[in-house]
């Protein structure tokens, strides 16, 4: 298989190391750490592909708050959920009003759709990222997965842990074809495991609510948003499915004209972000998404993402919410020049995964 990606704080210059390793991480999670932490910056990365996802171990010394906001969510391009095993120190999560405290030696599921604040301190952990539909075409689709866990004492949740970490440990010896073989089965007994534990939005016997049309839907309104005409009239006559059963299979979502406003304005906030679209009036931007009128647009852009359209992009050119750069070239003791990239080379493995 290909060699994994290994990164130690240990072999740069400590504000190098931070900026390599925030840039791997970055692809998923807005960093927060203390701005005078008592101790020196380390941490250590390793990740293999498994076929469609990606295995990670992991570990960051001190606090860290890992936030996936709303902003996060619409510009990552990432729709991956993350299976983690807690092998020691402390992991909590607030989602909502909800506050989840994750006991040592235990697995928990994350949706990245959700937004969330983690916070870890000294918490070695092995994480799997797995592309949505990966999942979701083995289960059916429509569980709500964010937050699902298995506690130390539950047989299950040891077996999920024990294979990730007989996972980790033989990952390096694998080749290409083992580690497919291993990505899929692991992935056949995830999916096994969240069939029994998650819970599943009610849907109704129609046999079209399938991931098949589920797919379709969403493919559908990607790549449509400009049309203003798109909503449940038009995806009842492309998808040929009942009103009843258009509404079961976006209610998870929020119903159909939630989902679409949302996927428009996550694509306006992209657009915004976006170099190839600097010279775009904010306008222009907004029905090229399919918005008639750009006081309208202004509005539920600042409802979804607490800032206007201008103030976004300015942000942007100020040089804020973006990546952060490498610089890093070791600590001259024979380091490679390309570990510097190690970083980039993380979150584009993250980005590029597909079911």
């Amino acid at each position: 298989m290909s060699p994994p990606i290994r990164f130690d704080s240990a072999e740069f210059a400590e504000n190098d190391a931070e900026e390599i390793w925030r840039e791997g991480i970055d692809a998923i999670f807005e960093i927060q750490r203390p701005k005078d932490p008592p101790a020196p910056f380390r941490a250590k990365m390793e990740s293999w592909a498994l076929g469609g996802m990606l295995l990670m171990s992991h570990v960051v010394g001190g606090d860290v708050e890992f936030q996936r906001t709303r902003r996060r969510i619409a510009t990552s391009g990432i729709d991956h959920y993350l299976v983690h095993c807690l092998l020691d120190g402390t992991l909590m999560s607030t989602f909502g009003r909800d506050t989840q405290q994750v006991p040592l030696g235990s697995v928990v599921m994350r949706d990245l759709v959700v937004e969330n604040i983690g916070f870890t301190r000294d918490a070695p952990m092995l994480t799997l990222t797995i592309p949505r539909q990966a999942i979701d075409r083995r289960t059916g689709g429509a569980l709500r997965m964010h937050g699902l866990s298995w506690d130390p004492t539950d047989p299950i949740g040891v077996l999920i842990a024990s294979h990730m970490r007989t996972l980790a440990s033989v990952a390096t010896a694998m080749d290409d074809e083992q580690a497919l073989v291993a990505g899929e089965a692991t992935l056949d007994f995830i999916a096994a495991c969240v069939l029994r534990r998650a819970e599943r939005w009610a849907e109704s016997g129609d046999p079209r609510l399938t991931p098949v049309i589920r797919a379709q839907a969403l493919s559908y309104i990607e790549g449509n948003l400009a049309d203003t005409s798109l909503g449940p009239a038009r995806l009842r006559e492309i998808l040929k499915v009942s009103r009843t059963a258009l509404y079961e299979l976006f209610e998870p979502m929020g119903g159909v004209a939630e989902y679409v406003r949302a996927r428009r304005l996550d694509e306006a906030m992209r657009r915004l972000e976006s170099p190839l679209h600097a010279r775009d009036l904010i306008g222009a931007i907004a029905s090229a998404v399919g918005f008639m009128s750009e006081s309208t647009f202004n509005r539920v852009f600042k409802e979804r993402f607490g800032c206007t359209p201008t103030e976004a992009r300015g942000r942007r050119a100020g040089g804020v919410f973006t990546g952060f750069g490498v610089t890093a070239t070791g600590n001259g003791a024979g380091h490679p020049d390309d570990a510097r990239g190690v970083g980039a080379m993380t979150a584009a493995k993250i980005r590029d995964l597909r079911a």
